[in-house]
């Protein structure tokens, strides 16, 4: 690495499960520029998101702080004002700093936080227009004749069939106009014209795997649906299990998941599957772009997601909402990889890590001052070969809704209520055995 102040890139896919890459532990999905950068850099097994939504997630990735003390507390409540994001802290330092994407901030840390943008925002994948896309987006499409294109996808989702079929469908955009592989060419575009003297912070927000599950050609022939194997816990009765996770089920979308059958579920995941493939090859652009512009050797990369998904498990496909807040693994445990340069290759770290620790860990990496109002820890001494900063637990929260996992166990806690969810983690990696009213576990409960 040179003296030049080090460039980071961060780039995050939306709604990505940790156990749907390649180097995770999938044998189906074919990630192969993800598995790449893990093998280069170091790979974070027990990484946990704070929140199971997009925009709170965001923002404690960003700041460093949890939902409850940043203001982020739901897909739709702000950020606070004084706080300072990832952007704002390289700024201060004299980065140019770059959004690129979906960024689901709210518009005062957009433009706080970054000095260009290039953005799109969320697919809204109940909206039957492309006018919901960003302006930045939307002229590109109109500039370049895919905005017929655009209006064909999104007509889609006023159809009945797309509802009857879990907003699973081919999306029939072409692949070089789809949303995601815009992102990739975008943020393509800015590295290639960076001053190579210049050192730059770009984070990258990549729109998929999010509902709706559409993948264009030729990614949404990828995965035959009957090859696709169905999650263990799928027809699990959810008796034992706090009453809002059977309402949400059955009410809490705008489809009914107790219609889900096995076939729709299968094309579901195929084409979930689809989507990771497709941001795959664009984190593959991201990375021959960084090395053809020689700044490979002196750039820090992460490769992470905000949350994950039910894809089934439980009898649910989408994640939790603020009215049923849900904190099943599922939706916590995401992929967190980090490439710095002469840092540790093939490093695999199974101590438990929260998102908020990627914050602290970039700015130390990049020998900025942490500030000490970050509530996350950071982990650069595991970049380089040492050992991770070791947590007995991870912390996660959806509302008043908070949840505890250690290696072994798991409690989540709902205020003011007689119920709650206990799960011994190594007796039942799936948490299908409810034990918070197990006399035999009160003690541990109650601890």
């Amino acid at each position: 690495m040179s003296d030049r102040p080090l460039n980071v890139v961060v780039m995050l896919s939306d709604e990505l499960r940790a156990d749907c890459i390649g180097c995770y532990g999938n044998p189906m999905v074919q990630t192969p520029h993800i598995d790449t950068l893990a093998s280069q850099g170091t790979r974070f097994s027990h990484a946990f998101c704070q929140h199971p939504q997009c925009a709170p997630s965001r923002a404690s990735i960003l700041t460093g702080r949890y939902p409850h003390v940043n203001g982020a507390i739901s897909n739709y409540t702000a950020v606070g004002e004084h706080e300072i994001t990832l952007g704002e802290y390289f700024q201060s330092a004299g980065y140019r700093s770059i959004g690129v994407g979906k960024l689901h901030l709210y518009d005062h840390k957009k433009q706080a936080g970054f000095t260009d943008t290039q953005l799109t925002e969320g697919q809204h994948s109940a909206a039957t227009d492309p006018e919901c896309l960003h302006e930045d987006y939307k002229r590109w499409l109109k500039e370049n004749s895919y905005w017929e294109d655009a209006k064909k996808a999104y007509a889609i989702h006023g159809t009945d069939a797309y509802w009857d079929n879990f907003q699973a469908n081919v999306n029939p955009m072409p692949k070089e106009a789809y949303i995601d592989t815009w992102v990739g060419d975008r943020a393509v575009e800015y590295i290639q014209n960076q001053p190579e003297e210049d050192p730059f912070f770009m984070f990258i927000g990549f729109p998929n795997p999010h509902i709706p599950f559409d993948a264009p050609e030729p990614y949404a022939s990828m995965y035959n649906p009957a090859d696709v194997p169905l999650p263990p816990t799928f027809n699990l009765d959810l008796s034992n299990k706090p009453p809002h996770q059977l309402a949400y089920k059955q009410k809490g979308r705008r489809v009914n998941y107790e219609h889900l059958d096995e076939p729709r579920l299968r094309q579901v995941i195929a084409l979930y599957y689809a989507s990771i493939t497709l941001v795959d090859d664009q984190v593959g652009k991201v990375v021959r772009a960084l090395k053809a512009r020689n700044f490979w050797d002196n750039t820090l990369v992460v490769f992470l997601s905000d949350h994950g998904e039910f894809l089934g498990h439980y009898g649910m496909l989408i994640k939790s909402m603020d009215e049923y807040p849900i904190l099943y693994d599922v939706g916590l445990h995401v992929p967190l990889i980090v490439r710095t340069p002469n840092g540790a290759e093939n490093h695999v770290i199974n101590d438990l890590v929260e998102l908020v620790d990627l914050c602290p860990t970039v700015l130390d990496s990049a020998g900025l001052e942490v500030a000490p109002e970050l509530q996350g820890h950071s982990q650069h001494q595991a970049l380089q070969g040492g050992p991770a900063y070791k947590r007995k637990y991870i912390f996660a929260e959806s509302g008043a809704v908070k949840t505890i996992r250690s290696q072994t166990h798991k409690l989540v806690y709902y205020p003011g209520q007689p119920y709650g969810e206990l799960y011994d983690l190594e007796q039942d990696p799936n948490e299908m055995q409810n034990l918070y009213q197990d006399p035999n576990h009160r003690d541990l409960r109650n601890r």
